[in-house]
């Protein structure tokens, strides 16, 4: 794959260009960061699950990518900061961030622990945030940047039981990511900020948010829930898109899931 950055058009032009991924040991991230070292960035991959990270950066980089893995707990700002000096100081300053990593618990409001509230505003909502601010520090100053972060169908519409809290951090999510989108409008900067909510995906995340509850299997008779490998498509689309476009959101399903 090429090490420097590409002039073409579509996703060709990020060829060689820096990516930071977050929750990339599996699921979505996982799948976006596949796709953006298949298209020839150079892929940092942020979660906790440090094992995963590095076997996946082995790969990558055994296939030809450059891939960086950066373990890290997005709930301490002081590894956050640490991850973004490693990432500048080996690469350069981001050019992509993806804010995907999530997390929420299922359960009646009335039930719920104040521990997992805290957990899941800093996780979906604070994390992105200090992420976005972080990655903003050289975007602003370079034109064709680009932070998408990764929402939900369920910041889009809520009451839906026993998804309370989490729905509630990805209304939280969604309202800052077209606050900043028209903050950097208003100063002139030349970041896009897009947002990508999916329904139904096939990951690992329904089944520790249920504590286990929950399986795919039971819902197959029903539908087909989306792959983590769609939300890659629709990442791939929106840096395709020439640099005057801003999508602002996508919002994607399994054909016939309803809220």
């Amino acid at each position: 794959m090429a090490e420097t950055a590409g002039n073409g058009t579509g996703i060709e032009r990020w060829r060689g260009r820096v990516a930071l991924v977050t929750g990339a040991s599996g699921g979505i991230g996982e799948a976006i960061a596949r796709r953006l070292a298949g298209a020839g960035m150079k892929v940092a991959l942020v979660a906790r699950r440090a094992e995963r990270v590095r076997a996946l950066a082995d790969e990558l980089t055994a296939a030809g990518a450059q891939a960086m893995a950066c373990p890290g707990d997005l709930r301490s700002p002081e590894q956050v900061l640490a991850i973004f000096s490693q990432v500048e100081r080996q690469w350069g300053p981001l050019d992509l961030l993806v804010n995907n990593a999530g997390t929420g618990m299922m359960g009646p409001l009335a039930e719920g622990k104040w521990e997992d509230w805290v957990e899941t505003m800093n996780v979906n909502v604070a994390a992105p945030a200090l992420c976005a601010r972080e990655a903003l520090r050289t975007m602003v100053s370079r034109p064709d940047t680009q932070i998408i972060n990764i929402c939900s169908i369920y910041g889009h519409r809520g009451q839906v039981p026993g998804f309370a809290f989490y729905q509630a951090s990805k209304f939280a999510l969604r309202a800052l990511t077209d606050t900043l989108r028209a903050e950097l409008f208003a100063s002139g900067a030349r970041v896009r900020v897009s947002m990508i909510s999916p329904g139904m995906v096939a990951t690992e995340f329904r089944g520790r948010a249920s504590g286990g509850a929950f399986t795919y299997e039971s819902y197959f008779e029903k539908l087909q829930p989306l792959l983590p490998a769609d939300i890659a498509d629709a990442v791939g689309y929106i840096l395709s898109t020439p640099g005057h476009v801003q999508v602002q959101d996508i919002l994607l399903s399994p054909l016939g899931q309803g809220l």
